[in-house]
Formats: C-alpha cells, structure tokens, sequence
C-alpha cells in the first residue's frame, strides 16, 4: 500500500517558518533601543494631568512632546531675550528723565534768582528816585522864602488897588430901591424908601426880644389870644401819613439818627368833644419814627404840630426855642403824642428792610481774604526766639512776601473803608405814605391865634406896585 503526501502541509509548513522568522527579526529590532523609550516613557510619566494639559500634549506620542517641549524653550529664550532688551531700555530712559529732571532744577533756581535781583534792582532804584524826589522838594521849600507883605489878607486898605485918600467913592444906601431894566424911576419918582418903620422895630431890638424870649423859655402870651384848646388824651382819627413812616430798630435800646415823618389833619378831624374848629383850615404834624423787629411794625412820636388858621395866620405848637432855627422846636424830649393806626394799635404793621446779609457777606469776605494775604505773606518767613527777643527774617520767596502783604494791606484798608462808610448793619420797618393813622395827644395843645404873627401869604400893598412897560 503507497502512502501520499498532503498537499496541505506543503503550503502551512513555509508559512508558519515564515511568521516565525519575521518575529524574531521584530523582537531583535526592538531590543536594540530599550532605553531610548523607557526614559522617554519616564518622562512623560511624571507631567501631571493638568501640566500635559496646559502644554496641548495630553495626546500626542512621546516623540510630538518631546518636540513640543523643544519649541516652547525656544519660545521661552526668546521672551526672556525681550524682557531683557526692554529692561535695558527703560534703564536708560530712566536715567535720561532723572537728567532732565536735575537740569530743569538747576534752571528753574537759575530763572528764580534772576528775578529776585532783577526786584531788588527795581526796588532799590524806586527808593532812589523817591529819596530823590523828597530831597528836591525840600531843598525847593528851604530856597523859597515868603516875600513881604504876603502875610496881609486883601481887603484891608492896604493893597494897591486902594482908592487914594483924595478920591471919593459913592455908596448906595441901605434901603435903596432897584430900578428896571431900563433905568427908570419907579413909580414914586424917588429911587429911595418913601416910608420908614418905628424906630424901635429894628433889627438890633428884634434880636434882643429874641434873645430874651430863649432865656426866659417862654413866648409872649400877651400877643397871643386864645382860641381853642385840644385837650390832653384826645384823639384825632382820620389822619393821613404824607411821608413814609421809616422806622430804624433800635441798637442797643438807642435810635441813632431816626427818620421824621409827617401827617396831615383836616379841617373836619379838628374837633374837641364834638365842637368844631372852623377858623383852623388844617394841621400838620411832624415827629420821628421807630422800628421793631420782632413785631414788625412802627411806633410814632409827635413832637410839634403848625395850625393853618383860615386868613394865612399860622401857629406851631411848641413854639421853637431858636426862632431862627425851625429844626430846634422838635426835640426828643418834647413829646406831645404818638400815633397808631384806625384801630387803636400803637404800632403800625410794615415791611423789613435790611442789609445785613450784603454788609455781613462782605465785610466776611473782604477780612478773610485780608487775613489770607498776611497768613501767606507770613508763611515766606521765619520767627526765632533769642534771649527773649523776637526775630523775623524773611527766609522764602520775596516776591510771594510782597504780594501778600500788598494784597493784605489792599484788603484791611477797604474793610475799613467799607465799615465806616456802611457804619452797622441797617434794619427798618418800611410803611407806604397815605396810611391813615390816628393822633393821641399826651399834653394840651393850646390854639392861641397871634394877630400879628407869621401868615402864610401877605397882600401886596398899592405902594409897592411897579409900573408897566
């Protein structure tokens, strides 16, 4: 019996030689480098999770990191390479600003000292010239002399211009009467007074009646005749203010300088228990104003009153002291009444006035900013205790030393200025004129008619007549 060979085997027999040479040859391959990727493998094994993470090689092969790695240091030279160049340059450009700097020092104190001896150049020519000038006007006023006869005041006889003692001179006399335009006589022919007065009724016995009516503080009762009488306590309504009833607030319980005012009476409000008063056509009554803050209102004093009788006559009740002189009759101790208004009420409601926000804000500001100036002109020098003496020297800048105290001085002296021309703050109680007001008198007011006192308005007498062109 013959045995025959598979066919089978012929073909798996080379091919199992086959793969098994082909991995011996692989193994041995890999045994040549053993170390080259167990250190790589070492490598990559001790990067943490989050550092394979930040440097993008968290899946790449040992071989894209090890290049990865490669490139940031080279990425990482570069940096440092910049840092250190700019370092550089910011070294040098600091040390460029500290020169500059140390120059513009030295120049500023360069420019400050020339100013400082260009002032005391122009301060000092100033004296100079002012030392000068003072020595000019003296020495003008030693040279000039006063010539003789300088010393007599014109008008003595003494003059020039004297009349020589053999030349005559007309005078006019006293009481002569103008004539016209034209120069003609007036209507009596005589340019002269063609009637003369009593003798007695002069001037010089005029003004010694007068004298003696003051000394006496008491007028002539006999020239006088009674007519009426406005008791004490009455009341005269109906009243009319002609001026403005200005009151001031007192300061310090004292009115400096008060306000008059004026009221007007008719000849209907002139009445005494119902009796009328037809031959007085009117009244006028004249007193001083004062305000009160807190009320805000005006309180009246009445000081005289002028009764207006219906022929002109008229009759000031007190009578004044100094005839002379009509603003002496109204004294503040020669009250007669006061007013209020229709209702009774002793002060009268107005308006305030005042200033003291306009004179408190400025007098502020103008001593503060004075104060300002000194403390600024103060701080430019330095106070030093010796042996208890005490120094000051200025020590800063003098141009900044003479500007304060420049502007200081200008400061005080218009505080100053503004201070006495304002005086104190000014608070008023301000009411409108034609308020109608009501006149309570405190004395008796005695209407006594003088037939030949004072009249409003004189006839003219047929003699004195001019005639006409």
């Amino acid at each position: 019996m013959q045995l025959k060979s598979n066919s089978l085997l012929k073909i798996l027999v080379p091919v199992l030689l086959l793969g098994a040479g082909f991995a011996g040859l692989k193994s041995c391959h890999s045994s040549a480098h053993p170390g080259r990727y167990k250190q790589t493998s070492n490598t990559i094994a001790d990067l943490s999770d989050d550092e394979l993470r930040a440097l993008g090689i968290d899946g790449d092969t040992p071989r894209d990191t090890v290049a990865t790695l490669v490139g940031q240091m080279k990425q990482y030279r570069q940096e440092m390479e910049t840092i250190r160049t700019s370092s550089a340059e910011l070294v040098r450009e600091n040390q460029r600003l500290r020169d500059r700097d140390n120059h513009f020092e030295s120049r500023i104190n360069s420019a400050i000292n020339r100013e400082r001896d260009t002032f005391n150049k122009k301060l000092q020519q100033q004296q100079t010239s002012l030392l000068d000038s003072f020595q000019q006007k003296l020495n003008q006023f030693g040279q000039k002399l006063p010539e003789p006869g300088n010393d007599i005041p014109p008008g003595l006889g003494l003059d020039q211009t004297d009349i020589p003692t053999t030349a005559m001179r007309w005078v006019e006399p006293a009481d002569t009467l103008p004539a016209d335009k034209r120069a003609q006589a007036l209507s009596s022919g005589i340019p002269f007074s063609s009637s003369f007065g009593n003798a007695g009724d002069n001037a010089i016995s005029r003004q010694k009646k007068a004298l003696l009516e003051a000394a006496k503080g008491e007028r002539n009762i006999g020239e006088a005749t009674p007519v009426y009488t406005l008791p004490q306590n009455s009341t005269l309504t109906g009243s009319v203010a002609m001026t403005a009833l200005l009151g001031r607030v007192p300061v310090n319980g004292t009115v400096n300088d008060p306000y008059p005012f004026k009221v007007l009476i008719g000849r209907d409000n002139l009445t005494a228990n119902g009796t009328l008063l037809p031959d007085v056509e009117g009244a006028i009554l004249s007193g001083t104003a004062s305000g009160d803050w807190t009320l805000s209102c005006v309180r009246g004093t009445v000081h005289s009153v002028t009764f207006v009788f219906r022929d002109g006559t008229i009759r000031t009740v007190p009578e004044a002291v100094n005839k002379t002189d009509s603003h002496s009759s109204k004294p503040q101790d020669s009250e007669i009444g006061w007013i209020s208004d229709p209702h009774g009420l002793p002060c009268i409601p107005g308006e305030r006035k005042s200033n003291s926000a306009e004179y408190l804000s400025s007098q502020f500001l103008l001593t503060g900013s004075s104060a300002a100036a000194q403390a600024f002109a103060n701080g430019q020098t330095t106070t030093s205790v010796e042996g208890g003496a005490v120094t000051s020297a200025l020590t800063g800048n003098s141009g900044q030393y003479v500007l304060g105290q420049a502007l200081g001085g200008g400061l005080k002296d218009s505080a100053n200025w503004f201070k006495q021309r304002y005086g104190q703050t000014f608070d008023a109680i301000y009411v409108p004129p034609g308020h109608l007001v009501a006149i309570h008198l405190t004395r008796q007011i005695p209407v006594d008619y003088e037939p030949q006192g004072r009249k409003v308005k004189y006839a003219q007498t047929p003699g004195s007549k001019r005639k006409l062109d």
